[in-house]
């Protein structure tokens, strides 16, 4: 009886040894190893996308995307579902097929978009579909302004993308899809949304003061321009509303560009410098007035051509034997290089380089923008008394970036007053989320930390605006119909490329925009064409263009 029961305790202790043993492994496994086993079944029915763009956008003042306007198709095909019909019809849209994490799935990448191709995708051999923004577009807006990124790291290394590096910065940029046993894919994690186009999200977001569409109607302007620019500025905010540049690049395909000898990667706009020609007139004509050496009323004669220190100049623009007698006012309107070379022997280079570098020239307009020129002014003493004819009027040595004559046009159209030209929104610019806008600082592409300041006094502004409004009413530009009042002056400066003469055109100049309301707002306008006819030729017809878009589309701006 004693040893029965001494084998029933015996054994009560086993077993109770065993559940606790039991229930001890199913603590480990349950609690302790939970996550470590999860991990490991449910990889067994994963499905990796990446190349997801999740950097934060580049947006324009109201809002809308610069980058990441444009999206991507993705179709995950269990491969045994797979057939030659199908890839057919993914090959219609254009898919390309890219890496997958789990081999029993094909994972498809496209831009377009088939309603009745995507429906039988789906029913036929059960294609799950979503949609993701892709950083760029083929025809991707701005694109010399946004810059581009290294591929494989996924960092800017130019333009906007660059500046705004940390704010901008991608976090994970893959896509894990859970599949269940029979390897349908768990719907909910890729959900087929539609979007809002305005984007109203992420704190890692940059707003410019860029409006996309004056934007795409600058750069289509310059469609058949080789080589050129132009720029859009509130003269008054200092604001730059568009900046286009051509030749222009494809972002996702920056590989090939960088292997080439092309200079599609060259922002016209800033990164690269050109003699101004005729529209420096306006400097030399500042000088002269701000400098107190004559008023608009000095008259000299034009005979075609004459001798300056020993420095033959011709006017291209006098008829035979020349304009004659003519006043300042004259002589900007009919562009007369015989005029103004004789009033810069009165100024004297000095005070017109100096008067150059009170108006913004030689120096970088945009602090730390990468790689933006400064142009160039000589100092006085690495200039000799034969360079004034050059001088005079935009010629020589002398450099400048289609931004830096932009800044240039809206201190005049502004009456004199310098507000640092900027890309970012502005107080009360754009209707975004707080959280967007990213103030306006020294070193954040928006020109240095300075107060509006008075460059030249505001008679000698108002004095080049009646000089540049004369260009517009009985001058170079006199031929054209103008609905708006419109200032500006024309530039067709002598220059080289490659070894080749070629002329570089300028037209520069601002506008006067009513609303309904009675409002009024002063828009400048910079075109450059490179190796054109003349800026009358070239650069006019586009700066009337962006006049009568502006002055249609008010409301956008």
């Amino acid at each position: 009886m004693e040893k029965s029961r001494k084998r029933v305790k015996a054994a009560v202790v086993i077993f109770m040894a065993l559940v606790l043993a039991l229930v001890g492994r199913l603590f480990f496994i349950q609690i302790l190893c939970h996550e470590e086993f999860a991990e490991a079944a449910s990889s067994q029915h994963e499905i990796t996308v990446e190349g997801l763009d999740t950097r934060g956008q580049i947006l324009d003042r109201n809002g809308r995307a610069i980058t990441g306007g444009s999206y991507q198709y993705y179709y995950i095909i269990k491969k045994e579902r797979l057939s030659g019909e199908y890839e057919e019809l993914l090959n219609a849209l254009g898919g390309s097929q890219i890496a997958a994490k789990d081999s029993d799935y094909c994972v498809y990448r496209t831009e377009n978009y088939d309603e009745q191709i995507n429906d039988r995708l789906r029913a036929g051999c059960g294609a799950y579909v979503f949609r993701s923004r892709s950083r760029y577009s083929a025809t991707q807006p701005a694109c010399h302004l946004v810059g581009y990124l290294n591929q494989s790291e996924k960092r800017g290394v130019s333009g906007l993308e660059y500046l705004f590096e940390e704010r901008l910065k991608a976090g994970e940029n893959r896509l894990v899809l859970l599949a269940d046993a029979a390897g349908n894919i768990l719907p909910g994690r890729a959900p087929w949304v539609k979007t809002s186009e305005k984007l109203t999200g992420s704190d890692n977001s940059v707003v410019t003061s860029i409006e996309l569409g004056l934007q795409k109607k600058c750069e289509r302007l310059l469609y058949n321009v080789s080589s050129g620019a132009c720029i859009v500025t509130d003269c008054m905010s200092g604001e730059i509303l568009a900046m286009a540049s051509v030749p222009v690049f494809d972002p996702n395909r920056i590989s090939e560009y960088l292997s080439s000898e092309g200079d599609c990667l060259i922002n016209k706009s800033l990164q690269a410098s050109y003699p101004p020609g005729s529209v420096f007139k306006l400097v030399t004509a500042a000088a002269a007035l701000e400098k107190g050496i004559c008023t608009t009323s000095q008259r000299y004669e034009c005979k075609g051509e004459m001798e300056a220190e020993g420095v033959s100049v011709s006017c291209s623009t006098a008829p035979e034997g020349g304009h004659g007698e003519i006043d300042m006012n004259e002589a900007m309107a009919l562009s007369c290089n015989c005029y103004f070379v004789q009033l810069g022997q009165a100024v004297g280079h000095e005070k017109i380089l100096e008067t150059a570098r009170l108006l913004g020239l030689g120096a970088e307009v945009l602090e730390d923008f990468p790689e933006e020129s400064a142009g160039f002014i000589p100092d006085e003493d690495e200039t000799v008394r034969q360079d004034i004819s050059n001088i005079s009027i935009g010629q020589g040595r002398l450099l400048a970036t289609p931004l830096q004559i932009a800044r240039l046009t809206a201190i005049i159209g502004s009456s004199g007053a310098a507000s640092p030209l900027r890309l970012l929104a502005g107080e009360g610019a754009a209707p975004a989320p707080a959280s967007q806008v990213v103030p306006v600082a020294a070193g954040a592409g928006s020109g240095p930390a300075e107060e509006v300041r008075q460059v030249i006094s505001r008679q000698t502004a108002l004095t080049l605006q009646s000089l540049m409004r004369s260009v517009m009413t009985c001058g170079t530009a006199s031929h054209v119909d103008w609905a708006v009042p419109v200032w500006g002056k024309s530039g067709t400066a002598e220059a080289s490329k490659l070894g080749k003469a070629v002329k570089d055109c300028w037209f520069t100049g601002f506008c006067d925009i009513a609303s309904a309301d009675g409002e009024i707002k002063r828009f400048g306008i910079t075109v450059f064409v490179e190796d054109g006819i003349s800026g009358s030729a070239d650069a006019l017809p586009v700066f009337k263009e962006i006049v009568e878009y502006l002055s249609s589309h008010w409301t956008d701006i």
